[in-house]
């Protein structure tokens, strides 16, 4: 009995170091943050699902939110009417909410179908580096960003905005001057 004791003790000592070590790094990759907060975000140009182009460096001058996120992800699409709700309430102060998702367009037409989503949506984009080296290689979902009306990064922010009480508090993130 006291065998299998220390035997469980030491096979728990071993799975927590290796939590503690491979799982940070493995997420990280020792990939950089590409929109780090504090620095200008750089010029990025997406397809939104009709063909049109969106230009962060067209947008520049408004608050910009982009919404990382996937079908399929249940964060994901709790935070949608929230995001939803904020982009209605803040349409009028400048500030451009744009939901960036992996799904292929075709995916994403007979999903918005059912789950409507009231700002631009740019879609086809590997942000996670599932098909190879990426520039963003985001390892969660959702991930929201908010560049100011300046182009420099506010916030950025892995995990689900769900409710008008986060929302609110997330709102504290945005310069509207």
């Amino acid at each position: 009995m006291k065998k299998i004791a220390i035997c469980l003790w030491l096979v728990t000592c071993v799975l927590c170091v290796c939590a503690q070590t491979s799982v940070p790094n493995f997420l990280k990759m020792n990939t950089p943050d590409p929109l780090p907060v504090g620095k200008v975000a750089p010029k990025l140009e997406f397809k939104d699902m009709s063909g049109e182009l969106v230009s962060l460096e067209h947008l520049k001058g408004n608050v910009l939110v982009l919404n990382f996120w996937n079908i399929g992800c249940k964060g994901c699409e709790q935070e949608r009417e929230t995001l939803n709700w904020l982009s209605d309430s803040l349409k009028n102060q400048s500030v451009k909410f744009i939901s960036i998702t992996l799904n292929h367009p075709i995916k994403q037409r007979e999903w918005f179908d059912k789950h409507p989503i009231s700002y631009q949506i740019v879609g086809n984009v590997d942000f996670m580096g599932i098909q190879g080296p990426s520039f963003f290689n985001y390892r969660c979902m959702p991930t929201t960003v908010v560049i100011g009306k300046d182009g420099v990064v506010k916030y950025n922010q892995c995990g689900p905005i769900i409710g008008k009480e986060a929302a609110l508090a997330f709102t504290k993130h945005m310069i509207f001057k």
